[in-house]
């Protein structure tokens, strides 16, 4: 009889555990029905158009940033679906150049999404902090380190940089012409063989390693050391580059997975992020107490402003975990960003023979041989080179390296973008690449017309030329990038001349910022040298 009242009572409790989990598996269901048509249907956002998953789901945006491709991809919505698109849950891409100004201009009230929360590392830095007060308090204490006064003092050591770059180059052709990959990315370089692609021997002094040595010289007192060595010793560009793709698709899941990303075993692709967070981390960290405690530096560098800046409430030295953030935003800001644009330049100038020569005859005007072997371009020339500065703009509108909508939530109240209401809370962005592309401002826009900035209404184009941002938010290192490039272009195309020996397009991945995965040049001295 007990067998019978025990098989009974198992038969019953198998029956409520059946049900149970049939009831909450169609609760689950339901509540899955119940988002889906609130996302879709009922959301105040759900009037604008786009993808039926991003309407439901930040899986579309992720899927894109992991891709290596999202401002391409947000774009392409735009062609389809017009000026607003919906590319995540509570996001809206704008693609209309006034609403730049409208969201990243001086007194919007739009502060940056917890997108930049990903770029944290030891605290938030002038670059990823969200706070305005904090950011004003940054930026107070940065901006002298960027005068026009402080980047005179710091040209000379700029020169010494581009000076060993250009001996390097002047080294390999001697005699000969050689093949450099001005890109080299995510590539790690021998010391002594270089890196050989289809058979072809590729020389390592790219654009990258000038970057790095630069912002090194101007952070921390003294270079890296990439040009003297001739490779990266310190795997930083795959650093770099790892920790941007990573980051740039880790800013669009939803905050509370994040920590939990690095652990998912069937994409490496998070781990291998979280590792290159923690080497970069470690080398800025390094590079930080060398400066501080062993590097005696005779000059004014990053660090010395930083480490005599007085926090302006306590009156006390800034703590160091705050000096070694800022550290580290300003060698990815500083190398990454500068490097990708040179390349850019090179990629361009170098499939157009004409231009080249046009370029390089406004350079023999202004720099007659013979030249000295210390002889770099000036800053108080190149800068007023016509030709020179308008192809750089114009290169930089058509492929800038930040090309992404910068993230940004929609104020208390709403705020009414570009002639339509957008809600409290909503994240709003306006891609960069979109508005320096638009055709109604930049006919023909992606043609590289130089001559479009030498035109008399040239003046109205520069509102709508937004490769540094725009607002309180506007990268401060802007003229510092600026001094960088056209000198080392000045000096390279004065001194040599390039022939791309790959005419395929140009393949460009996208992790924050856009980068050229390769760049190979046949570089030869020019008979006016």
């Amino acid at each position: 009889m007990s067998a019978i009242v025990q098989e009974r009572h198992s038969a019953l409790g198998s029956r409520s555990y059946g049900e149970s989990l049939v009831f909450l598996l169609t609760l689950a269901s339901f509540a899955m029905f119940i988002y889906v048509s609130y996302s879709i249907f009922l959301s105040s956002l759900s009037k604008f158009p786009g993808p039926v998953w991003a309407k439901v789901s930040p899986s579309w945006l992720v899927k894109q940033s992991r891709a290596t491709r999202r401002t391409d991809a947000v774009m392409s919505l735009h062609k389809h679906y017009g000026n607003f698109v919906r590319i995540a849950p509570n996001h809206i891409s704008i693609n209309v150049a006034q609403a730049a100004h409208e969201v990243y201009g001086h007194k919007t009230g739009f502060l940056k999404a917890d997108f930049y929360d990903v770029f944290v590392q030891v605290k938030p830095g002038l670059f990823n902090t969200r706070e305005v007060e904090v950011h004003q308090r940054k930026r107070k204490f940065l901006n002298p380190a960027f005068s026009a006064r402080a980047l005179r003092e710091f040209e000379p050591h700029m020169d010494e940089e581009i000076r060993l770059w250009k001996s390097r180059m002047l080294d390999m052709t001697t005699g000969t012409s050689a093949k450099v990959d001005f890109s080299i990315w995510s590539k790690c370089l021998s010391e002594s063989q270089g890196m050989v692609t289809e058979g072809i021997l590729i020389e390592g002094y790219t654009a990258n390693y000038l970057a790095f040595d630069v912002i090194g010289s101007f952070s921390f007192g003294k270079p890296f050391g990439f040009i003297q060595k001739g490779y990266d010793a310190y795997g930083l560009i795959q650093t770099i580059d790892e920790r941007g793709e990573v980051f740039n698709a880790l800013g669009s899941v939803p905050s509370f997975l994040r920590p939990f990303m690095k652990y998912y075993r069937f994409d490496s692709f998070w781990k291998r992020g979280a590792k290159a967070k923690a080497n970069f981390e470690d080398f800025c960290r390094r590079a930080y107490l060398e400066r501080k405690h062993g590097n005696s530096c005779d000059r004014r560098d990053l660090l010395s402003y930083l480490l005599a800046a007085k926090d302006p409430d306590t009156g006390t030295p800034l703590p160091e975990e705050e000096i070694i953030a800022e550290s580290i935003s300003f060698v990815v800001g500083g190398s990454d960003t500068t490097s990708s644009t040179m390349t850019n330049f090179i990629d361009f100038v170098s499939r157009d023979k004409e231009l080249l020569e046009r370029i390089q005859k406004e350079l023999d005007t202004q720099y007659p041989g013979p030249l000295g072997p210390d002889w770099v371009a000036d800053n108080d020339t190149a800068s007023t080179l016509l030709l020179l500065n308008s192809t750089l703009r114009e290169v930089m509108r058509i492929r800038p390296t930040s090309a992404t909508g910068l993230e940004r939530v929609t104020p208390k109240g709403g705020r009414i973008i570009a002639g339509t209401f957008i809600q409290e809370g909503t994240i709003v962005s306006v891609p960069t690449q979109s508005v320096m592309q638009d055709a109604n401002i930049f006919p023909d826009p992606l043609r590289l017309l130089p001559e479009r900035w030498l035109d008399a209404n040239s003046e109205t184009l520069l509102r709508s030329f937004i490769p540094f941002s725009i607002g309180p938010r506007a990268c401060i290192g802007r003229n510092f990038a600026w001094m960088e490039a056209v000198k080392g272009l000045a000096t390279v195309l004065r001194l040599f001349d390039l022939h791309r020996t790959i005419q395929a397009e140009t393949e460009v991945r996208e992790g924050f910022f856009k980068k050229a995965a390769e760049c190979v040049v046949e570089l030869s001295r020019r008979s006016r040298f």
